[in-house]
């Protein structure tokens, strides 16, 4: 959980590294262990394992006199420096009449100390161009800085300082964070499955357990909370001898493990308390429920099974489990729910194990109007069926490669490195972080049919479940708005906590340099092949990986406004069966292999392992090219796209957003539903999607970035072998309507069972080919979204003021080769709407009236600079970027042209940037929650 967006629940504080942080529960004394009677497993894994064993062998450690601990990974090349504090204490060692202290906390972390005020962290951070985030779970509470790797070093002495030295007072902003944790707690309730994850807590676990109550705190204890009961919270647990450091990339560990010592050395050992004892349930002899009427459009169900903890036998082999019921179109559970039965929209299953024992969910939501008895029993069928029945050679094959493929695929992120130690090394018997991932991945390859059973019908039986329903009340009328985003984690203080960052090492095409200013893309290379395929490659051979990302330009522009939702329609039946594959048979092959292919209207990606490049390109361009739209794959996606376009409309954040942008774009194709309206897409046929695919997909419109391991001479004639009789499209650039012109608006819409309210403020933007472009992004970073709480408007609205938990603003972002938008968001509590549209506008009438500060400007730059490393932290991103760079015509010497405009910029160009392109008389105000018309809190009606 951290300062910024919290995921919709805490799920699983492991659940995004599911392959890289195994989870599991304690087996009893007499159980059989794990891999006894199978056969030897194929060498092709063997060798993976020896590759993915080896991600940890220049690992460093050492341990302080004052019991910190300390883990070095130097990774040769990289140009960027992850490091991160971990410290053991989470909601798990809170009292229950006082949780979500640690999430409090971990907010607080931030406000300062005798010689750090508030902002001060984000300044240093934003001044070297780096990224500081954190967050909260069960077990852990965690604290990363990501800089270039000649300005990791500013990260030490915030650590070494706060670790002991925070203060929490009124100075430190203890009451503005409340009003800002607390806005957190209520965004969350306003996104599916948050109340769904808080109801099934105290049905696995009584009380007094450490696992029964959510990480982010109930809010009656929130609002209670007082500095001297958080300040008690951290004297008891903020120690050295509670914690590791963890350093991940391009550094000398010699000269780091001396400044740690110098910095952390002198801060002494402190005393802990005991931990809280786990207890459970007494043996259930029938399931357990709870069910509640959801404000959503579609029941979701989510069962859970209380398990075992980390780095016990079972481990190991629930995450197995997990992959078979639902990683991929080939797992059980999507097959029978999502595929054959067509009752679901979404499954999934997730091994949560922690500290102590924890548990294995299972998730489905359902389509409207499914029988929900249905649901259950067809889950509890695939449950049982495992515990009575040997799963197949290729069902066991197919999970193990996945989870040492994404082993593999880790290891192009320091990030991850980082936050795989990090949390290894916070459980019992991790704090060998490499022994630990050593003995996992042998005990991967032992898992034997039997030990799947054994463990499925002792620990998933139907008696022992939990299951949660909530439930839609009476049908309402289908609305137009696209879900939100999901999460799974508690938490960030804005972009994910396993936010991404990589290195280089030597062997790569990618040229670096040591820190921010290395970076170029220049020996990409660019071929146009005789259909008009363009072709992007980019040799990387650090990793026996390849990516090559698809992208098709003004596939939405061509869009006819007739058959919105069939751009959405078609995107989903891509991958569904081609002319030479079944879509079953292309989820096999690409799961096989361990890899990912990803396939929308506007393309599609595909990442493998180097070996099977030729399995990986050969299934992305045969479903770019030759989908047959099979009819019972049609009318299943059709049935999603309804579920979830009636889901939509019951999503305050989305029915705001959807508002925003329909009426700043009018009738643009920017301003339509991306699902498409009900009634259109009801009435779609084969022949549509046939015919939009036809007239969208060519190879003229399309450009293919590919990046890793691979010869670039044979990837182009590989690539042109099967795109040879893909034909160009004599069809030129779509006409559309032109955006009307911004006139000032103010829409709002009461929905009284919103917690929070939700706001969209902006008008009509500019283009990515603007020459103001660079200026422009400088504006943001001052006015926006700088990073923590470094620009205004989080400043402000957010930090001082305490009005709302997540706030930004920003007109380049959205700038492509169509005008965006400029867009302000902001989620707040009913009584301070009023509160906050006046703040926001002061903030943008201020920036317009007088140019910001030499200091602001500076500091923006450094960051924009700085930060560069970042966007080309994984293959997947460097291929996002040369994408980017064709789609704008930027050339691949884009980097170049960047710092140099974005150096060039001030003060008064900021102002002046400020005046040209923001108007406040023109600004369209769109706010959906408990408010009335005039903008006041909503008072029910009484009778």
């Amino acid at each position: 959980m951290s300062r910024t967006a919290i995921g919709l629940c805490s799920l699983a504080a492991l659940a995004a590294l599911a392959a890289l942080v195994p989870a599991g529960r304690s087996a009893r004394a007499e159980e059989p262990a794990v891999g006894t009677g199978r056969a030897p497993e194929p060498k092709a894994d063997a060798g993976l394992v020896k590759t993915a064993q080896g991600m940890f062998k220049d690992l460093k450690t050492a341990t302080l006199d004052n019991g910190l601990r300390v883990y070095l990974l130097p990774v040769a090349g990289s140009p960027t420096v992850t490091s991160m504090v971990a410290y053991r204490v989470g909601s798990a060692d809170e009292e229950k009449d006082q949780t979500g202290l640690s999430h409090y906390l971990e907010h607080l972390m931030f406000k300062g100390t005798e010689t750090l005020v508030p902002g001060d962290i984000d300044r240093a951070t934003q001044r070297n161009g780096g990224r500081n985030n954190a967050y909260t779970s069960e077990d852990m509470t965690v604290y990363h800085f990501d800089f270039a790797a000649d300005r990791w070093p500013a990260a030490l002495a915030i650590e070494a300082d706060r670790m002991r030295n925070i203060r929490i007072d009124a100075k430190h902003e203890f009451e503005q964070e409340k009003g800002a944790v607390i806005s957190e707690l209520a965004g969350n309730e306003d996104g599916p499955w948050d109340l769904e994850y808080k109801a099934i807590l105290p049905l696995l676990w009584p009380k007094e357990s450490p696992y029964s109550h959510p990480v982010i705190g109930k809010t009656e204890h929130v609002k209670g909370a007082t500095a001297e009961i958080i300040k008690r919270h951290y004297d008891k647990w903020y120690h050295p001898n509670n914690a590791a450091l963890i350093v991940v990339g391009g550094f000398d560990p010699d000269a780091a493990l001396k400044k740690i010592k110098d910095l952390f050395g002198p801060i002494p050992k402190g005393e802990l308390p005991p931990r809280k004892k786990p207890t459970f349930h007494p043996d259930r002899n029938e399931i357990v429920r709870a069910e509640f009427e959801s404000r959503f459009d579609v029941p979701r169900m989510m069962m859970g099974f209380n398990t075992v903890a980390v780095g016990t036998p079972e481990d190991p082999v629930l995450d197995i489990i997990q992959d078979v019921l639902s990683s991929g179109k080939t797992s059980r559970l999507y097959r029978k729910l999502v595929e054959d039965e067509r009752i679901a929209s979404e499954v999934s299953a997730s091994n949560q194990a922690g500290r102590y024992p924890g548990w294995f969910s299972v998730s489905v939501e359902l389509l409207q109007g499914k029988d929900r008895k249905k649901a259950e029993e067809l889950v509890f069928a695939e449950l049982e069926k495992l515990a009575t029945e040997p799963v197949t050679d290729a069902e066991l094959a197919r999970a193990r490669r996945k989870i040492l493929a994404s082993f593999i695929f880790s290891r192009e992120s320091v990030h991850s490195l980082a936050d795989a130690v990090a949390r290894t090394s916070t459980y019992p018997g991790g704090e060998d972080v490499a022994k630990f991932f050593q003995n996992y991945l042998d005990t991967v390859l032992k898992v034997s049919k039997g030990d799947i059973q054994r463990v499925a019908k002792q620990y998933l039986a139907r008696k022992q479940a939990a299951i949660v329903w909530s439930v839609p009340p009476a049908p309402k009328k289908c609305g137009e708005d696209e879900p939100g985003a999901r999460g799974t984690e508690t938490g960030s203080r804005g972009a994910s906590p396993l936010a991404r960052s990589a290195f280089r090492a030597p062997g790569s095409a990618l040229k670096v340099g040591a820190g921010a200013g290395g970076f170029s893309l220049t020996a990409a290379k660019r071929v146009v092949l005789p259909n008009g395929l363009t072709v992007i490659l980019l040799e990387d051979h650090r990793l026996p990986v390849v990516v090559a990302a698809a992208e098709v330009a003004d596939v939405r522009l061509r869009e006819p406004a007739d058959k919105i939702g069939v751009a959405t329609l078609m995107g989903n039946l891509l991958e569904e069966g081609t002319t030479k594959h079944s879509g079953k048979q292309i989820s096999a092959l690409i799961e096989d292999a361990g890899g990912s292919l990803s396939l929308s209207s506007s393309g599609g990606t595909v990442k493998v392992l180097a070996p099977d490049t030729d399995l990986g390109l050969g299934l992305l361009f045969e479903s770019l090219q030759a989908p047959t739209f099979p009819g019972d794959a049609l009318e299943r996606m059709r049935e999603q796209q309804l579920s979830a376009i009636a889901d939509a409309e019951t999503q305050p954040r989305t029915r705001a957003s959807r508002l925003f942008y329909s009426t700043v774009y009018g009738d643009h194709p920017s301003g339509r539903p991306g699902l498409g309206k009900k009634e259109i897409v009801e009435k779609l046929t084969a022949a549509d999607v046939r015919a939009f695919h036809a007239l969208t997909f060519a190879p003229n419109f399309t450009t293919v970035a590919v990046v890793g391991d691979f010869n670039s001479d044979e990837m182009v004639k590989k690539i042109e072998a099967l795109t040879k009789d893909w034909k160009r499209s004599a069809l030129g650039k779509p006409d559309v309507a032109a955006p009307p012109k911004p006139a000032g608006v103010e829409k709002i819409v009461t929905d009284p069972s919103a917690a929070q309210v939700h706001v969209y403020i902006g008008h009509l933007g500019v283009t990515r080919a603007n020459p103001d472009y660079y200026k422009l992004l400088v504006l943001d970073n001052v006015l926006g979204v700088g990073p923590g709480f470094t620009d205004r408007l989080s400043a402000n609205l957010r930090d001082r003021l305490g009005l709302a938990y997540t706030v930004n603003a920003s007109i380049a972002n959205s700038a492509g080769k169509e005008p965006g938008a400029f867009t302000g968001f902001v989620g707040t509590f009913p009584d301070k709407f009023l509160d906050v549209k006046f703040g926001f506008l002061k903030e943008v009438n201020k920036i317009r009236d007088e140019p910001p500060t030499q200091q602001e400007v500076d500091d923006a730059k450094k960051y924009l600079l700085g930060s560069l490393p970042f966007r080309f932290t994984t293959l997947s991103s460097v291929a996002g970027e040369l994408l980017a760079a064709e789609r704008y015509g930027l050339g691949f010497d884009f980097l170049e042209k960047y710092r140099k405009g974005v150096e060039a910029v001030t003060p008064a160009d900021v102002q002046a940037m400020a005046k040209k392109y923001l108007d406040p008389k023109a600004l369209t105000v769109i706010a959906v929650g408990a408010i009335d018309k005039d903008g006041k809190a909503h008072v029910p009606n009484k009778k």
